[in-house]
């Protein structure tokens, strides 16, 4: 039984210490009406785009994320979780995502075409944790405490983006354009955009 827990966590270790696994796919992409966003997501640290916002036709606009479901949780958790590329250049961050692991926390991306010159809203969010301890005469509850933050930015077409959490336990986050050789220049956010309800 010893010698399988070692082999088990001498594997998740290992997964722990390195890039996620890149996957590239092939999709139709038109760089005059879209853009592209690579979005960083891990377990407990999830990010979510939602693009397309028009508060005339689209209020609510399309949601994904990365990190957030019980599927990306568990892979991140387990080191088994793999980042999807849709071409956008490889920038210091996507080369060295696995500084961004955590304890059972592999750090990976996802890439997604968006519309462009449309809002899009950006969500980055840490998930804290609750542990409860119980004795005979007490019980102790420690809580991690969580928090999101968003906010927006216009993608412009034919433009790459990176949406990125900034690290620790902390909500900040950020969104970069990419440039043709991985240059990255920061994207001014304005406050979330919320279509008003009629």
């Amino acid at each position: 039984m010893k010698p399988l827990f070692i082999g088990c966590f001498t594997v998740l270790l290992a997964a722990c210490s390195s890039n996620a696994p890149l996957v590239r796919q092939e999709v139709a992409y038109d760089s005059s009406s879209q853009a592209r966003v690579r979005l960083y997501g891990q377990n407990q640290k999830p990010a979510y785009l939602i693009s397309g916002i028009d508060c005339e036709n689209q209020k609510h606009g399309i949601k994904v994320g990365t990190g957030g479901s019980l599927g990306d949780a568990f892979g991140s958790l387990v080191g088994t979780a793999k980042s999807q590329s849709l071409g956008i250049p490889e920038t210091e961050h996507s080369r060295n995502v696995v500084k961004m692991n955590g304890v059972l926390s592999r750090a990976f991306f996802r890439e997604y075409i968006v519309p462009a010159d449309k809002a899009a809203n950006v969500q980055a969010a840490y998930i804290g944790l609750t542990t409860v301890s119980k004795t005979p005469t007490t019980v102790s509850i420690l809580t991690e405490g969580s928090c999101n933050k968003m906010a927006s930015f216009v993608p412009k077409a034919g433009h790459d983006y990176e949406v990125i959490g900034l690290p620790g336990k902390g909500c900040t986050v950020a969104v970069y354009e990419i440039g043709k050789q991985g240059e990255l220049s920061p994207v001014s956010l304005q406050g979330a955009v919320m279509c008003s309800k009629r």
